[in-house]
This record gives structure tokens, sequence and C-alpha cells, in this order.
């Protein structure tokens, strides 16, 4: 037998799926000429792949800058790329107030985020549900004055224990080593104490996570294909490249949580203290789930919730510090300046207190926050959405796409607009605290949520904007903002306040510029190679360089 012989004869295929097929080639001839207007950008898919170090993949900021010179920005109207391997139309700025109007059951975020990272096919409808985001919004948000302490002191253990007080200058590779002190840091309220400080769990959550980008990632570099024929391709994707991180993960997170469901359940004594429980993202999640979310209130979907939510927290926090870091030693006048001001505001308002560290009595540090996701980002895309309502989107000037059509936001090529901001490619790392004339700020899905103990600055750095996109905007913003830069300026201030800090010598010669990043699909990692030097700084008074 050939495998002509497996292919059956056309008399063989049933009538009702020929007219599917005719279906389905008909929705796709339909969505083109939708499209047919949208100018197109990039390589095709071949070229591309050919293309080796210059293929869209690793240049696609590049791209996306090209679509919104020559077609945002000269014609006002959306271009057409593929990103993530598939076919998204990137729309102007003028269209950030009806993405932020829109109803999430129109404009899916998480429809998108499924199928880039093919997230269906290892935990089913786990982002069908609002239950992530309410565990942040209506669980941590409100009580982020109450949590600091406890960041606090899980920051001071993860310092000490990645890098401990070195008498003497000694080297660490940067990256890794501050992706370390945020999981550590972010696990203690987002997983809890059982297994924040488990060596073990920090290290099979790092394997879970860079699975889910690197299953995403292969996918992406796929052939342009019908949905029909893809899906079904980046499942098995899924099945052989992430799974069995999953897998791992579940096995040590899914006892704790059953645990802590048993005694939730018999309403037993908890083995946490009521201050921590109240804090704890798995006691918030199973009282969540219990009034709110009842048909996944059970174990295994809570820890799918737990361990996807710490995902989404840790990685961009990390690259956050490690830009902040390599940007101190490269431009190093900001250091004795942010020095200076943590040091008084601690004076004054407590140190490492939630007032202390809030916009009002920092605000350098927070412009120097807002400033490094400005130019240096984690990504160069925001607001990616499906839409998902059968009648389609229709924008406020008559633009109508339909359903199924994927759109974004090309927001570095926005934040580096010389129209938006005066020189806009050079760090200007106060540039938002002179500011005194507002942007137009996003509205935050609640108030509570924008007012956190009166930081209501319209520059904050977990303030969006329609040209400060680094945590999109309007409804659809990252619900997680408040605290991941509430934990950014912990973890900054602490490693600035406790260590002194050089560049790494390259044959004896200090090196004078910014390491580069890695693009992959227009996601910015910095670079992991880099290693930065870090002596205690009580030791510094003893020795001199």
């Amino acid at each position: 037998m050939t495998m002509l012989d497996l292919i059956p004869q056309w008399s063989e295929i049933p009538h009702t799926t020929l007219l599917l097929l005719l279906g389905v080639l008909g929705l796709s001839f339909s969505l083109s000429r939708s499209w047919a207007t949208f100018t197109r950008v990039g390589k095709p898919w071949l070229l591309s792949l050919l293309s080796g170090p210059w293929a869209m993949s690793f240049t696609m900021e590049k791209h996306l800058q090209v679509g919104y010179d020559k077609v945002i920005k000269k014609t006002s109207k959306p271009f057409r790329m593929r990103w993530w391997g598939l076919d998204y139309i990137f729309l102007p700025p003028k269209y950030l107030l009806d993405l932020k109007r829109a109803e999430a059951h129109r404009l899916s975020f998480f429809e998108s985020l499924d199928e880039a990272f093919s997230l269906e096919a290892s935990v089913g409808d786990l982002y069908s549900s609002n239950l992530m985001v309410d565990v942040v919004r209506r669980g941590l948000n409100p009580r982020l004055a109450k949590i600091t302490p406890l960041l606090v002191s899980e920051a001071t253990y993860a310092l000490t224990r990645e890098i401990g007080t070195p008498e003497d200058w000694t080297p660490f590779p940067a990256a890794q080593l501050l992706n370390n002190i945020v999981l550590r840091t972010t696990s203690s309220i987002l997983i809890g104490p059982e297994l924040c400080r488990n060596d073990n769990f920090l290290e099979i959550f790092q394997q879970f996570g860079i699975s889910i980008f690197n299953n995403g990632f292969l996918c992406s570099m796929l052939p342009p294909l019908p949905g029909f024929i893809r899906r079904p391709l980046r499942q098995l994707f899924t099945s052989l490249l992430h799974k069995k991180a999953l897998n791992r993960a579940v096995k040590l997170v899914q006892p704790v949580v059953q645990a802590r469901f048993d005694k939730f359940q018999s309403k037993a004594n908890p083995s946490v203290s009521e201050e921590e429980i109240e804090q704890d993202a798995l006691q918030l999640t199973l009282s969540l789930t219990q009034s709110t979310h009842p048909a996944e209130h059970n174990p295994e979907r809570i820890t799918l919730s737990l361990l996807h939510n710490l995902w989404a927290s840790n990685a961009g926090p990390a690259e956050t510090l490690t830009n902040m870091i390599f940007q101190i030693l490269h431009d190093p006048v900001y250091l004795p300046i942010l020095r200076s001001e943590a040091e008084k505001s601690f004076k004054t308002h407590g140190s490492f207190t939630h007032r202390a560290l809030s916009p009002n009595n920092m605000p350098l540090l927070d412009s120097f926050i807002r400033e490094i996701n400005r130019l240096y980002p984690t990504d160069s895309v925001t607001s990616m959405r499906t839409v998902t309502d059968n009648k389609g989107f229709e924008f406020h000037d008559g633009l109508s796409i339909p359903v199924g059509s994927r759109i974004a936001v090309p927001s570095l090529a926005i934040q580096t607009d010389v129209a938006n901001y005066a020189d806009p490619l050079r760090f200007d790392g106060f540039r938002f605290a002179r500011m005194k004339t507002p942007e137009r700020p996003s509205s935050s899905s609640s108030p509570d949520e924008e007012r956190t103990d009166g930081e209501e600055g319209r520059f904050s750095a977990a303030t969006p904007s329609e040209t400060y996109l680094p945590f999109g905007f309007g409804r659809h913003a990252c619900p997680g903002r408040w605290y991941a830069v509430l934990m950014i300026k912990i973890i900054f201030t602490e490693l600035i306040l406790e260590y002194d800090l050089k560049w790494d010598l390259n044959e004896g010669v200090i090196q004078k510029v910014r390491p580069a990043s890695l693009s992959l699909n227009g996601m910015f990692m910095p670079n992991q190679k880099q290693r930065v030097w870090l002596r205690w700084r009580n030791s510094s008074m003893k020795n001199s360089d």
C-alpha cells in the first residue's frame, strides 16, 4: 500500500464533507476579500523562513515600524502582517478609543493568546473564564498595601539567597539572577508559602514557562494554513513540547492546592495565619470559585489557574528589572539620584512601606520605570484581540471587520513616534517626572484599581495612555500592572540600596555599549549572557576600588 492508497477518492467523500470543505474555502475567500483593502507588510512565509537571522521571527519590530511609517502615518489606515504565525490587522492609534470601549465578548484578548500559544490543547477552556483576572482585580489589587510587607520580606530573602553579602566584587548573569529573584518574590503571593522557597518547584516552574513560549514560537513558524489544519498541528506540537512540563508542575502544585481545598471545605483551621490567608492568591481563588465561579471550584482547575497567573506575572517584571539595571550601568548618573530619592522617602514615610513607594513620594523612580517601558518594552505589540462577535466589529469611522479577524496595535512604534515624544529614541529617565500637562489617561476598570493609596498620577508607571501602551489600554489593560510595578519598585530599590553594581569587564575594559536585546516575534528578551558585578554596600566602606 502506498500513501496514495490512503487518500480517499472524491466519490468516497460524503456530500456533507464536501459541503463543509466548500464552506471553509468560501469563508477563507470572504475573509481575504474583506482584508483586501489592507496593505500587506513583511516577507512571505517561505522567504522569511529562508532568511535565517533576518527572518521575520527575529526582526518583527522592524517590519512593524515599516508598516507604521509607510501605511499608518501616511494613510491613517491599518496594515496587515503575519505575527505569531497568524494574520493580524495592525491598527492606527486613532482606533484605541474603540478598543477601550469594546466589550470583552466582542473583542477577546484570551482568544488571541490561546491561539498564539495553543493553550487550549493543554488547559482546555481555562482562558474562557474570568477567574484569573478576578483573582488579580478583585483579590490582589484592593490589598496591595497589605501585601507590600510580604513582598518586601520575600524580596529580601530572595536577594540574600541569590546574591548573599559578597565583600568582593562578584559576577552574576543579570537576566537569570533577576528572573530568579522575581519568581521567588511573586511566588510567595501567587502560589503561597508552601512552595515559594522550594527550589525544586522554582526549577520546574521555569521549565514550564519556557515550554509555553517555545511551543508558541515553534508553532508560529508553521506555514500559513487553514484553521482546520493549523489547529490540529498546533495541538500536536503542544502535546510533544509542553504537556510534559505542565504535568510536572501540576504534580508538584496540586497536592498543596488539594490540602488547602480540603481545609477550606471543612472550615478547618488553616496552617497559615489569617493575615497570610487574606493576602494569598490560593486562598483568594478558593473564595472566589466558591462564591462566583462554582464550576471552577475544584483543585484541578485552581491549580491550572495559579500556574498560569504566575506565568503571566513573572517574565515581564524580570525583564523590566534587567533593563533597569542595564540602564543605570550604561548611564550611571541615575543611580545616586534614585538612591537618594529612596532614602528620603523611606525616612519620611517608613522603610519600604506602600506609601513610601508610591508615585507621589518616589516620582523619579516611577518616571524611570515608565521610560524603560516606553523605550525598552517587553513587546512591540499590544492590545491583541480576536473578533468574537458573529456580527463582526465596527469602528467609529465605519471600518468593519468580520468575526474571526485578529487585530493588534504596534505599540513600540507609537511610543517612539516624534509626534508623541520629543527626541523619542533617547532615554530620558525623568521625562515623565517633569511633565506637567497630562496626557489623555486610560480609565481603569475600577476606581480602586486606578487610585490605590492615592496613586492617581497620570504619568505613573502603571497608568496607560494612548502613547504609553506596555500594559495595553482601557478596560482591557493588564489588571496586574499595579502589582507588577510595586514588585519592580521593591526589588530594584532594595538592590540599589544594598549593593554596588558595575559592568562586566571585557578583556579588562569596561563596556560602553548597552547590551542588545533578543527579538522573538516582536517580543524582547534582555541579553541573556550579560553579566553584572555586585558587591554588598556595607563592604564597600571597608574596600576601595
